[in-house]
């Protein structure tokens, strides 16, 4: 079957939402524990640092080695089997909290076993993207899966709470929580069971052997580079501003800005909103203004991340709420235009059998990158004592982006395959 006389299937639709149902899963997953922090410390008997690193940090790590290993089993056997197999990873890993989550050493393992199934899932959106969808609407499929994945993280965020409080254990609170990777689950089977997206010709060949071939060339391309570190320095920047910000703007001065916890959650829920509704629209950008490249938007967003994080900390716009609410929503809209057109520039522009690999490669070393982010962050916060120098490294990763999305070029050797 040719490019020319390729027929993507309606069903594409159902897939489509799966993969919105299976990342917001996953974003509750990670998310969840958050909030509960103190109630799991206690139960634990460890400070709040073991526990955090016991439920967080061990999570990242493994999201991050299984979603660089992930691609090549996204590859071989498809994203809709890789979710299913993943999702009851995640299904274990929460129901199992009430036995085996609590210890330290146990809460590690089930933590570990869900970052497992979670990887995978987060490599999966350029793979799902270039092998149902056609070119002009990968950009708006990698938009909107990143607002679900915004989204998973605010409901994390009610519902971990709002259940908790019910059943007043966090073990059984998690455990309730794996109703919604269940839901996924069902979804996948069924998508995996409906009609199957068109085959490229040089996917059939590229079974017979010239898959590793083509990924050899395809890391030898600095689009390729440019594109994965996009993505990486994305995170860094994403980490870095849920991480410090929140307390940036809660603490007394002259550390922070002194607003108080109620008034830093509420900006940063309208924070959290902005980057969902800036996610939606990069596909619409890209796919409709700029006619699939990527490069223009990412450079801009880029640019005004760098702009309105810096914003936060100018006199004039800390003394004025309305002018800081502004600016950090313009934040939150300008840094949603950097992971998800790159991860579709990667679904537009390489054959769909080098996808996976490739997006689990931008995704997994993305979230070492974040995890760099967070300890940069900390280190200037401690060092310095004033948020500022944090802020400060924000703007710096930003600029560095701005150079490497200009490295965003299509490249010729797999125009034709």
């Amino acid at each position: 079957m040719t490019k020319q006389t390729m027929v993507y299937p309606a069903f594409r639709w159902v897939v489509f939402i799966t993969l919105c149902i299976v990342t917001a899963s996953t974003a509750v997953a990670l998310i969840a524990p958050a909030p509960l922090m103190g109630p799991i410390a206690k139960t634990l008997g460890v400070s709040l640092g073991e526990a955090t690193a016991a439920t967080m940090g061990t999570f990242n790590l493994f999201v991050g080695i299984s979603a660089l290993l992930g691609g090549w089993f996204l590859d071989r056997f498809g994203a809709l089997r890789v979710w299913i197999i993943c999702l009851i990873l995640i299904i274990i890993s929460e129901v199992s909290m009430s036995s085996w989550g609590n210890s330290i050493g146990g809460l590690n393992l089930l933590r570990i076993i869900a970052g497992i199934g979670t990887g995978p899932i987060m490599a999966s959106t350029a793979r799902v993207a270039a092998q149902w969808f056609p070119k002009h609407e990968r950009g708006i499929v990698t938009g909107i899966q990143g607002m679900a994945m915004g989204l998973g993280i605010a409901i994390g965020f009610m519902l971990a709470p709002a259940v908790f409080q019910a059943s007043g254990d966090w073990a059984v609170t998690m455990a309730w929580l794996s109703l919604m990777p269940l839901v996924a689950v069902v979804m996948a089977a069924i998508s995996l069971v409906g009609p199957k997206p068109p085959t490229f010709i040089s996917d059939e060949v590229s079974a017979d052997g010239g898959s590793q071939n083509d990924f050899i060339q395809a890391l030898k391309l600095p689009a390729t580079w440019a594109a994965i570190a996009c993505v990486t320095w994305a995170g860094w920047i994403f980490q870095g501003i849920n991480d410090l910000v929140p307390a940036y703007l809660a603490i007394d001065g002259p550390v922070g800005l002194g607003k108080g916890p109620m008034v830093a959650g509420q900006f940063m829920t309208t924070f959290s909103v902005a980057f969902m509704l800036g996610a939606v629209l990069s596909g619409f950008i890209v796919e409709k203004i700029f006619k699939g490249q990527t490069k223009p938007v990412v450079f801009c967003g880029f640019i005004g991340t760098a702009v309105f994080s810096l914003s936060l900390k100018l006199p004039f716009v800390v003394a004025n709420e309305t002018i800081l609410l502004i600016c950090l929503v313009l934040t939150g809209l300008f840094s949603a235009l950097l992971t998800p057109p790159s991860i579709a520039f990667i679904a537009r522009n390489y054959p769909e059998h080098l996808t996976g690999k490739l997006g689990g490669i931008a995704q997994g070393i993305g979230i070492f990158g974040g995890t760099a982010g967070v300890f940069a962050g900390a280190y200037a916060l401690h060092s310095t004592g004033f948020y500022y120098a944090s802020i400060y490294i924000v703007v710096i990763i930003a600029i560095i982006g701005c150079i490497f999305s200009l490295g965003q070029n299509p490249p010729r050797i797999f125009s034709k395959k």
